[in-house]
């Protein structure tokens, strides 16, 4: 497992579980510049730990949740790309990246294994999904699934921020941008 800075390392059994905060730190973008990640405070974010080096699987993954980039925006959330330093000689990825520095991936991703992440935007992580070799990402319908239930929820304490009396839509319909339920 890569180790955080200081040299210290989490085994597969401490990673962050959900309603563990995330770390915030501000690491640089695989264009230039640089981005925070964690506590965000504007939106919530979905955070893609890639594979350690450059692949077909982890590259499909990040452009099929670009194509939903608009659903997800409507949900007040933003797609981020968490790579290493394996992926500097990519051209170009469809979402934007950071170059992890072991701190995101010794919290979130076991021996190197690509991982989907929702936090909200005070970086509580909602969900932890691992894909494993195969690539076997959560559908699109889980991530925003958890993006609505962020949406709704009371960042106190977690609970659907709904008054009792109202009644969810139907399922097939949309809210803020998003089909609930199946059609």
């Amino acid at each position: 497992m890569a180790g955080a800075p200081g040299g210290y390392t989490r085994s597969m059994s401490t990673l962050l579980q959900p309603g563990d905060i995330l770390p915030t730190v501000e690491l640089p973008l695989l264009g230039g510049g640089a981005e925070s990640v964690g506590t965000n405070r504007s939106h919530s974010q979905v955070l893609v730990l890639t594979h350690p080096r450059p692949c077909d699987g982890c590259f499909a993954a990040l452009a099929a949740l670009a194509g939903i980039a608009d659903r997800v925006r409507v949900e007040k959330a933003a797609v981020m790309a968490i790579v290493t330093p394996g992926w500097s000689s990519t051209a170009s990825l469809p979402v934007p990246a950071v170059v992890d520095d072991g701190t995101l991936r010794s919290h979130l991703g076991p021996d190197g294994q690509p991982v989907i992440a929702v936090v909200d935007r005070f970086g509580q992580l909602f969900a932890r999904a691992d894909a494993g070799a195969e690539h076997r990402f959560p559908d699109h319908d889980e991530v925003l699934a958890t993006l609505l239930n962020i949406a709704i929820s009371c960042p106190e304490c977690g609970v659907p921020d709904v008054p009792c009396s109202s009644t969810l839509p139907e399922p097939g319909t949309f809210s803020g941008g998003m089909r609930i339920g199946q059609t």
